[in-house]
């Protein structure tokens, strides 16, 4: 599919043929041929966007919301198990939590038992295979979907493609995780980095990174 500049370059060529392809109807001799050529290519244009260009255009938009709600899915289903696995089900307006800064705050606080609530979904899931298996699986879902999405469409922006494909490697990695301490550390840093926006090079950041790849990814 065209890329943007070249769109706005077909055009504007099209618009400036198609003048001529008016300017010259009638004419006898060459300009009878550049008349011929300029309406050919005309509508050789109108046949490409409409059978060509829209349909791909349309397909790669519901590609790019499945995967933006994908994601956002994702969220939802792993905060339902963390509230779970901290005893914080009294918690009512789980999409607050889908805000970095208050997930964050929420998390580093202690519950009703006064136990850190993230220490508690660490420890809940070292003990509690289901609920590991759970989480695990909403990323397995996630990356079917990153991966589906890199093969069907054809991302122009390298920074998204390569964002990407680290992050689908890293879900892979996690999707090896074992209950035992060391494992459950370094997954339970890989969820808080998803959902705190926490990275050792800049710190806290206050917009999700992934969302913001992922609306790029068109």
């Amino acid at each position: 599919m065209l890329n943007m500049q070249m769109t706005i370059v077909l055009v504007i060529l099209t618009i400036i043929l198609l003048a001529v392809g008016v300017k010259t109807v009638g004419s006898d001799g060459y300009e009878s041929v550049v008349h011929s050529l300029s309406i050919g290519f005309v509508v050789s244009v109108i046949f490409y966007f409409l059978v060509v260009f829209m349909p791909e255009r349309k397909r790669r938009k519901m590609v790019h919301e499945a995967l933006k709600s994908q994601y956002t899915q994702f969220k939802l289903s792993c905060i339902d198990t963390f509230l779970i696995l901290s005893d914080s089900q009294e918690y009512e307006n789980r999409t607050e939590l889908l805000n970095l800064s208050e997930f964050q705050r929420y998390f580093k606080n202690n519950n009703k038992r006064g136990e850190n609530r993230w220490n508690a979904v660490a420890n809940s899931l070292q003990s509690n295979e289901f609920y590991l298996k759970e989480i695990i699986y909403h990323l397995r879902m996630l990356n079917e979907e990153i991966r589906y999405t890199r093969n069907v469409v054809n991302l122009n922006d390298p920074e998204v493609f390569d964002f990407l494909n680290r992050l689908s490697q890293s879900i892979v990695r996690m999707e090896s995780t074992e209950r035992e301490y060391d494992d459950i550390k370094s997954f339970c840093g890989f969820l808080w980095s998803i959902f705190t926006g926490w990275s050792w090079v800049e710190g806290y950041r206050e917009s999700d990174l992934i969302k913001e790849m992922l609306g790029r990814a068109k």
